[in-house]
């Protein structure tokens, strides 16, 4: 039977064709589960998706980005990785001493296609130019930061049995399209995404090889 055990830290922590997503960390999550099976993440879009969406973005204006919010503050489960896998083939138990490192960065992680790009590092990305007022002032969203901690503790590892370590959260996403327009010409449009994690923490699940 598996067993599951949760560790008890938890702490609050972010005329074009398609093209390359310049994407962050989030997109290489080992899984995202939204509470709504509809909602896709920016690299999920196919061209029929952004055909659909830029209609949303057809009215004119002089100048300056048109912007069409697809999923709004759509609520999320992630694993972003299996940070240990432990197995013991023997007959006897093993005592491990386990520590890990989380990293002291700006929970609120962006990502960006086609005309749309990111800038800056860190604390300090954006989307490049207006287009990120204009992102923000569409979507409501939550900075977090967290600061760098370290955890010891001690697992002990059964007989044909393994360990693994995964880090786990839960998460916000908001994304869409944007079109640009100069004299009433659309000459620039792309996708724009952000994810905000809310809260992150570590999982050791316990199973038996079979």
């Amino acid at each position: 039977m598996k067993k599951i055990i949760l560790l008890s830290f938890l702490f609050l922590l972010i005329p074009i064709n398609i093209s390359a997503l310049n994407a962050e960390e989030y997109t290489n999550y080992q899984e995202v589960i939204f509470e709504d099976d509809a909602v896709e993440l920016l690299k999920e879009f196919n061209s029929k998706d952004y055909k659909k969406y830029y209609k949303k973005t057809k009215r004119r204006k002089m100048f300056g980005w048109r912007i069409h919010v697809v999923n709004k503050n759509e609520k999320l489960d992630y694993i972003a990785e299996t940070k240990i896998k432990i197995f013991n083939s023997g007959t006897t138990p093993i005592d491990y001493q386990i520590k890990l490192e989380t990293k002291e960065e700006t929970k609120r992680q962006i990502s960006a296609s086609g005309s749309i790009k990111v800038t800056g590092s860190g604390k300090s990305k954006k989307f490049k130019g207006s287009v990120d007022a204009n992102i923000k002032a569409s979507i409501t969203t939550t900075e977090i930061n967290t600061r760098k901690e370290s955890f010891k503790f001690d697992i002990k590892v059964d007989p044909l049995t393994y360990v693994s370590i995964v880090t786990r959260g839960t998460g916000e996403i908001n994304n869409g399209v944007g079109s640009y327009y100069f004299f009433w010409t659309k000459t620039k449009k792309g996708g724009w995404e952000t994810f905000t994690v809310l809260t992150e923490y570590y999982e050791i699940v316990k199973a038996r090889f079979w």
